[in-house]
């Protein structure tokens, strides 16, 4: 769940207390310099410590300090940079919430140390200096409470994989897991490790009496990427070794003991509290939460400067409270901890829903690199055929169209005995901020396997969800707040740049204001939505009909405007249809002026919902036939009476996704709302080159075909 302050413009957010950070950080709105590499790897160093980031290449003059990422060349230059300017500096690692997922370059969270780093047991770190001394008991217990949260929805650093059972053989003896680790990973030897530490680890674990030992090869091991330091010794008999890419909680599901040199996967055992032997020094060895057997003058020293014992949830509150600092990589905002692990959550999510091959056909050039972000993920590939043949179909797992298009020959969508599963795609509800006409990339997109949720005709996922769901009350409460943010926002589907509007209540002269909805002449949904009327003219005039003494406002849809633009004006309308024609006026205002509003299945009437405004469909839209407008048209299967949270809980969140196209990032819907927000606040896009894009890629196009 997407907690309230993501909901929020970004001037008004408030998910990170604005306080002075401690002595040791840099100050809030400091100047920091670091190498132009470091930079662009790592653009949320910035907004995680509320500071700006300078280029030490191209910037003279006064600055309050330099950091470095990491331990490795380029941040051992910049530490000596900041020795001779005598500049305070800080090294930046990544911090103990991470996700290891492809769509995610930038680290949720951040650690800067002023005296070292947590991962190289070499030399003091700021860590174990917060170590020292206990941290408070409601930070003890918000630890534990994040910590059986992090275990209960079984959240690790490899949260793209799926929770797979493992096949071990049967045993009564204590199963050992020996986790192997890559040759030449720089995080083995500043844990005062080499080879011979991993050789040691290996010959103490099959001196253990009753015991199984499994090893697990490292990721990039497995793929081919690197070596390992364990593989070459683990074809010895009677050991087995785990080399497939299986989730690190399937893995501790079934050992009894985990040992390790260095890995992350050492700390998120003991997070479980199992039992936990290191061979090197990591940041959790040496404060009594693990048996420690690492040798050699490094770990010597460490654990003198180490010493105190602390229980886990000390150390958890130590690591993710005091000393890592989030940043959302979508919002660009500070968060909390807790936030940290929602949006992992959210990405883990979007990560396992998406496998094997899919197959969209017929999509046009400008679509598919939109559907590539959407379905790309590490378990998934996305191909594209026009009039693809049998071969082609029956080598992919999924096939996928664009809204109602029309299939691939039904006789080669069977392979093995069952039918390929087809998904289509629609636009999504809160859209972009300009048309998909003019190649604005869409903010949401609709993925449905039943059918798509603008055709009446047959069921849709969408009528599922509102059928079906049980929507909860923290669900109804996240519904309620999205719903006033959009409203309060102005948000509509396009968020088109208004043109000049009229005094509608001064032109009405006290007459009740009724809207009008225009749609596209032979719009999918028009020809699919069971609209009781063939036309914009035909609906005007049963409105007329029905509200003969009302103010009657008539809008046109903004496509429709955009390809009549230059060329030549809409068809004109009777002069009784309407009183007052417009175009592409401010929706969010037009709507909180009217009285009423009349549909076919414009969206315009959801929108309207959203304001609780009353609402006549002359069709049967998705928000139709739930107990919330006064429909013309009856569907038989939409039986169940919804609150208009239940309907915005549905449509609005459980089923389109989303998709940042300013951080390039999977999202949330509070996330599009705020970013529609925040760019109605910028630099509106230039339509005309868009336009001018458009049509050069059509004519491409043409010429293919």
């Amino acid at each position: 769940m997407r907690m309230d302050s993501t909901i929020f413009p970004q001037e008004t957010r408030s998910s990170v207390k604005t306080s002075e950070p401690p002595s040791w950080l840099p100050p809030t709105n400091a100047r920091l310099l670091a190498f132009l590499p470091t930079r662009r790897q790592f653009p949320l160093i910035g907004p995680a410590f509320s500071a700006s980031l300078k280029p030490i290449e191209l910037t003279m003059g006064a600055a309050d300090g330099v950091v470095g990422w990491g331990d490795g060349p380029l941040a051992r230059l910049a530490r000596l940079y900041a020795q001779v300017l005598r500049l305070p500096f800080w090294t930046m690692a990544g911090g103990f919430l991470q996700s290891t997922g492809p769509d995610v370059t930038s680290p949720i969270s951040i650690v800067a140390d002023d005296l070292g780093i947590h991962s190289s047991a070499r030399q003091p770190s700021r860590l174990e200096a917060l170590l020292q001394n206990a941290p408070s008991d409601t930070d003890i217990q918000r630890a534990g409470d994040l910590r059986r949260w992090i275990i209960r929805e079984r959240l690790s650093q490899d949260n793209h994989l799926r929770d797979e059972a493992i096949s071990l053989r049967p045993s009564r003896r204590r199963r050992i897991l020996l986790v192997d680790e890559v040759v030449g990973n720089r995080t083995v030897e500043s844990a005062g490790a080499d080879a011979a530490t991993f050789a040691r680890m290996w010959t103490a674990a099959l001196a253990e009496e009753n015991a199984d030992i499994i090893v697990k090869c490292h990721p990039e091991v497995v793929a081919g990427q690197a070596r390992g330091f364990l593989q070459p010794l683990a074809q010895t008999a009677g050991v087995q070794l785990v080399d497939r890419p299986v989730s690190t909680h399937s893995l501790l599901d079934v050992v009894d003991e985990v040992w390790t040199v260095s890995s992350q996967l050492g700390l998120e055992a003991l997070l479980r509290k199992i039992p936990v032997v290191t061979f090197g020094m990591p940041a959790y060895a040496g404060w009594g939460l693990t048996a420690d057997r690492a040798e050699g003058t490094v770990a010597t020293t460490a654990r003198l400067r180490r010493g105190r014992h602390v229980s886990i949830d000390e150390f958890a509150a130590a690591t993710l409270f005091q000393y890592s600092r989030y940043v959302d990589p979508v919002s660009r905002s500070q968060i909390m901890a807790e936030q940290a692990v929602e949006r992992l959550l959210e990405w883990r999510i979007r990560a396992r829903s998406l496998t094997g091959r899919y197959l969209c056909v017929n999509f046009s050039l400008h679509k598919r690199a939109v559907m590539r972000r959407y379905l790309n993920s590490p378990r998934s590939q996305v191909q594209f055929a026009t009039d693809p043949g049998v071969s082609e179909i029956q080598s992919a797992d999924t096939i996928v169209l664009w809204g109602n298009a029309t299939p691939p020959d039904e006789s080669t969508l069977w392979k093995q005995g069952k039918r390929l599963p087809i998904i289509r795609v629609e636009d999504g509800f809160i859209r972009s901020s300009g048309l998909g006409s003019s190649l604005v990339p869409p903010s949401s997109l609709c993925f449905d396997d039943q059918g798509i949720y603008f055709d009446a005709s047959a069921p849709s996922q969408l009528e599922m969800i509102l059928n079906s769901t049980n929507f909860d009350d923290a669900l109804l409460a996240r519904a309620k707040r999205l719903r006033q943010a959009i409203v309060s926002m102005g948000i509509t589907k396009y968020n088109l740049p208004p043109q000049p509007a009229p005094d509608y209540r001064a032109l009405a002269e006290g007459r009740n204001v009724v809207l009008v909805a225009g749609q596209v002449p032979n719009d999918a949904s028009l020809r699919f939505g069971m609209a009781s009327h063939p036309s914009d003219i035909e609906l005007l005039k049963a409105v007329r009909h029905a509200r003969p003494e009302a103010f009657i406002i008539y809008k046109q849809h903004p496509d429709l405007l955009a390809k009549a633009a230059g060329r030549h004006s809409p068809p004109s309308l009777p002069a009784e249809a309407a009183d007052l024609v417009i175009g592409n006026v401010d929706l969010d205002n037009l709507l909180g002026v009217v009285d009423e509003v009349h549909v076919a299945t414009s969206q315009i009437g959801f929108e309207a919902l959203l304001r609780e405004k009353p609402v006549w469909c002359h069709g049967l839209p998705f928000y139709a036939g739930w107990g919330l407008t006064h429909d013309a048209v009856v569907s038989l299967r939409r039986k169940r009476t919804l609150t208009l949270d239940a309907l915005v809980a549905g449509t609005l969140i459980l089923y389109p996704r989303y998709w940042s196209n300013i951080t390039n990032l999977p999202c949330e819907a509070e996330d599009v709302v705020d970013e529609l927000y925040r760019s109605r606040l910028g630099t509106a896009p230039n339509p005309s080159r868009r336009r001018w894009l458009a049509q050069a890629i059509h004519m491409l196009e043409a010429r293919k075909t």
